[in-house]
């Protein structure tokens, strides 16, 4: 389960049957994989992670799945 956190300028990951906190992804900036005041979060049928971001962020972020080492999590697409 994904949890967008404006305050914190996360997402937090959950494990959807416990709630237990897994990880987290981004941090507060105006880079690829940053946020700024982070509203949104959808998932395609192809687990795309798509962000939206309100106030002076203002985008839309989309990150592609990658399994180079064996794990799955979102990248920043350029």
């Amino acid at each position: 389960m994904l949890i967008a956190d404006g305050t914190n300028d996360k997402i937090w990951i959950h494990d959807r049957k416990t709630g237990e906190l897994k990880g987290s992804i981004g941090d507060n900036g105006r880079m690829a994989g940053d946020f700024h005041w982070i509203d949104a979060i959808a998932m395609d049928s192809k687990g795309n992670l798509y962000t939206g971001e309100v106030e002076t962020g203002k985008r839309i972020q989309k990150f592609i799945l990658m399994n180079g080492d064996g794990q799955s999590r979102p990248r920043p697409h350029e």
